[in-house]
């Protein structure tokens, strides 16, 4: 994994830890989105070009931005 990558998933879960507000929930979960479609993209391009590593590696970064989700998800539930 790369730094940068990892940095951006960092700085995204300090955010959303420190969000107070529904909306600032929503532009995480935007950003998130964004970021799943773009990945989605990518890796079927590397499955059509038959580059497993290439699809290992985006597989990787989607299960991190789907565990962001999951923690979206779970803090919009009012304990």
């Amino acid at each position: 994994m790369d730094r940068q990558f990892l940095m951006e998933i960092m700085e995204m879960n300090e955010k959303l830890a420190e969000a107070q507000s529904e909306a600032a929930m929503k532009e995480i979960e935007s950003v998130v989105r964004a970021k799943q479609k773009e990945l989605t993209d990518n890796v079927s391009r590397a499955f059509e070009r038959d580059d497993f590593e290439k699809a290992k590696e985006i597989l990787t970064k989607m299960r991190y931005f789907s565990n962001v989700e999951e923690k979206i998800k779970l803090k919009k539930i009012p304990v």
